[in-house]
């Protein structure tokens, strides 16, 4: 309450027992001067300036309309009790005198109170706003206190979303030849997702195509008590239909009419790049919290990486380089990501006709920590350099470009450009594009590339 943000009065308050005797106490003082100082004119109606008018202003500006009203009446009532004693310079009535105080006396007054009230309307206002700043501050406050521990326990934490996908392809590759690798995984790839998705019922339940019969849904792992899923559940039965993941709203579930729908609020499908299903993820519960467009996304993306993982491309196998094939995976991932989830993606391709061993060594230095380089020979017999850029927009990615010239000034000079390095600069919009058979157009007829280098 003593904070400088509650001071808004202008003047004291005018309801107090202090202010009438002061209203009087003030015009009764400015009398008795005039009477002391000028006894044949103790009002200065005759003189230069009616200084006694001051009263009333004063008391205006100090109080406001009514104890300014006052003063001046009382000055005109001491006038007229001047004129019956018998003061000569008081015989006539002087009207200007009479009407110019209770003018000055009520306009000044008038005056004080508009302001006042416009202030009271501004502090009003003002402890408005600083209610909801403090409630705000409060809020802030304990978000924050939140985010600490959050980071707290994260840092705590030895696990990642990198690297537990690392771990589960560390156990992929030390599964025996001969066994089923989506078995083994069930478990670890179900409490991977539980984790990042809060699952508390769900199931992973391997899909296997029936001719002229709806699926067969096997289950690998759960968490809770899932037991059998049918095949004809609502959800499941568009999950395996679309191809993608489908859940309930969740103004259905607060309304209650879920059961009429479906047993589940989510089913996600596990799809790889070359968009077969080889699991659904079905969630029975989850947190209200959890239950939300950018959580379930997070999932959709996760089961399609460990799909990727699960299953094996038999085209990305043909190539020869472990890098091609780390890189095509990528690239397939970020093609489907975009077709499916609408993120972004770009790639370019730098064609150096020319060699220069210095500026492929700057292109390995600007590698940022998502991008991926994979360098190869195209058919014109020119070293090429192609940058996947995941999650990166158009715009974006002119800032990789922008960011890769002033690498270029800083080495080679200021007025040393890509195309006077002998560099071709190609580029290719995931995003916008969304087309594969414009990819493969692009990395064979514009880059030079073949199936033996990348495949799409």
């Amino acid at each position: 309450m003593n904070s400088p943000h509650m001071d808004y009065s202008l003047a004291p308050s005018a309801s107090g027992p202090a202010s009438w005797l002061e209203t009087f106490l003030v015009t009764g003082l400015v009398i008795a001067i005039g009477v002391w100082l000028a006894p044949e004119d103790p009002l200065q109606v005759q003189g230069e300036f009616p200084w006694s008018v001051m009263a009333p202003l004063l008391l205006g500006v100090r109080y406001g309309f009514v104890r300014g009203l006052i003063s001046a009446s009382l000055l005109v009532l001491a006038f007229f009790v001047l004129r019956q004693s018998g003061l000569p310079a008081y015989a006539a009535i002087a009207p200007s005198y009479i009407v110019g105080v209770l003018v000055c006396g009520m306009v000044v007054g008038e005056v004080r109170d508009l302001w006042e009230r416009r202030l009271l309307r501004l502090q009003m206002a003002n402890e408005y706003r600083q209610y909801r700043l403090d409630d705000f501050t409060r809020a802030h406050q304990i978000l924050r206190v939140s985010h600490d521990r959050l980071e707290q326990r994260l840092a705590g934490s030895d696990q990642s979303l990198r690297s537990s996908l690392l771990g589960l392809r560390d156990r992929l590759r030390a599964v025996p030849n001969g066994h089923d690798p989506l078995t083994l995984l069930a478990e670890p790839a179900l409490t991977l997702l539980g984790q990042y998705g809060s699952l508390r019922v769900a199931g992973l339940y391997r899909v296997e195509p029936v001719r002229g019969q709806a699926p067969k849904l096997t289950q690998l792992a759960a968490t809770g008590v899932m037991g059998e899923l049918d095949s004809q559940d609502l959800l499941v039965s568009l999950c395996l239909e679309r191809n993608e993941l489908v859940s309930v709203s969740a103004e259905l579930i607060d309304a209650g009419g879920q059961a009429s729908v479906s047993s589940l609020q989510a089913c996600i499908p596990l799809i790889d790049t070359e968009g077969q299903v080889l699991a659904i993820l079905a969630v029975r519960q989850m947190p209200f919290f959890a239950f939300q467009e950018r959580t379930l996304s997070l999932l959709a993306l996760l089961a399609g990486h460990i799909a990727d993982l699960l299953h094996h491309d038999a085209q990305v196998l043909q190539l020869e380089s472990a890098d091609a094939q780390h890189f095509t995976r990528q690239l397939k991932r970020s093609l489907m990501d975009v077709e499916r989830h609408g993120l972004s993606g770009c790639l370019y391709a730098f064609e150096m006709t020319r060699p220069n061993d210095e500026l492929a060594r700057l292109f390995e230095r600007s590698q940022r920590g998502l991008d991926l380089h994979l360098p190869l020979h195209n058919e014109r017999g020119h070293e090429l350099l192609l940058v996947l850029l995941p999650l990166t927009s158009a715009r974006g990615a002119e800032g990789y470009v922008a960011r890769l010239g002033k690498l270029i000034h800083e080495h080679f000079g200021m007025a040393v450009e890509l195309d006077g390095l002998g560099v071709n600069v190609m580029f290719y919009d995931l995003e916008s594009a969304r087309q594969r058979d414009g990819l493969r157009n692009f990395l064979h007829n514009e880059c030079g590339l073949n199936d033996q280098q990348v495949v799409v």
